[in-house]
């Protein structure tokens, strides 16, 4: 009915209209509640050690992404393997065989002057600016896919992203240069080959950096990021800072990929 020319509303519907303005408010609250939890896992921090934990929990034979194994540039041992240690990540544990080739100059009777990654200028790499890692050039078994890690097949590039862990410290690197067998005298070249860096890579782990007698035969860790996201851009004058400019970002990536 109607009083004064308006429509009187029943106490039943006033009941409704007022439960429904609570659940209007009371919706909005619960979307930003679950953006406050996302928000907060998203901003968790985690330390090196604590994504190093993970990476070797992960490390297992069921993530083990060759068949046969990689040969450990240093000892010569066939005891590296490469693991997926989530998705896109890739980590293995070998020693360090110190690396000089590029721009730089060396008196390492290897050196080389080129690298086969070059900074964002065309120019190669310099080892005792930029810290790079090295992979095998090829498949050595010449077979897709291949029994041993093959960097093509899983979405790395030059310039890369990994981090590499030694000893407590850990820094950020760029793949730079690739291993395959060549005519030098002084050293065994073989694709197979991980755990080789650049002057710059052993320096900042604190090692010996001499490409003549430093490195470690075992302790390093190498953690590759793939994905065009994670190419490192610059000149031999702004990649190291870069690429440590990138660890707590990777870090803390990975430890929320693996749940750690």
């Amino acid at each position: 009915m109607k009083a004064g020319g308006r429509p009187v509303m029943s106490s039943s519907r006033r009941r409704f209209a007022v439960v429904g303005a609570a659940l209007a408010l009371a919706v909005p609250l619960a979307v930003n509640s679950a953006h406050a939890e996302t928000a907060d896992a998203a901003a968790k921090s985690y330390t090196a050690a604590q994504v190093l934990a993970g990476v070797k929990k992960n490390s297992t034979d069921a993530n083990k992404v060759n068949s046969k194994p990689h040969i450990n540039t240093m000892t010569r041992a066939k005891n590296v393997n490469v693991y997926q240690v989530a998705k896109g990540v890739y980590a293995y544990g070998s020693g360090l065989a110190v690396d000089t080739d590029g721009s730089d100059p060396d008196p390492d009777p290897d050196h080389q002057g080129s690298t086969t990654f070059k900074d964002s200028n065309g120019k190669s790499l310099g080892a005792h600016h930029v810290p790079f890692y090295v992979l095998g050039d090829d498949c050595y078994d010449k077979k897709s896919p291949c029994p041993h890690f093959f960097y093509k097949e899983h979405g790395i590039k030059g310039r890369q992203f990994a981090l590499m862990f030694y000893q407590g410290k850990v820094i950020g690197a760029i793949f730079g240069d690739t291993q395959t067998a060549n005519d030098q005298d002084t050293s065994d070249n073989d694709s197979r080959e991980l755990g080789e860096a650049s002057v710059k890579a052993a320096s900042l782990l604190g090692m010996n950096s001499s490409g003549t007698d430093g490195g470690v035969d075992n302790g390093v860790t190498v953690v590759i990021f793939s994905g065009s996201d994670w190419v490192v851009n610059g000149t031999n004058s702004t990649l190291n800072a870069t690429a440590q400019g990138m660890v707590t970002k990777a870090l803390d990536s990975l430890g929320a990929s693996m749940g750690i």
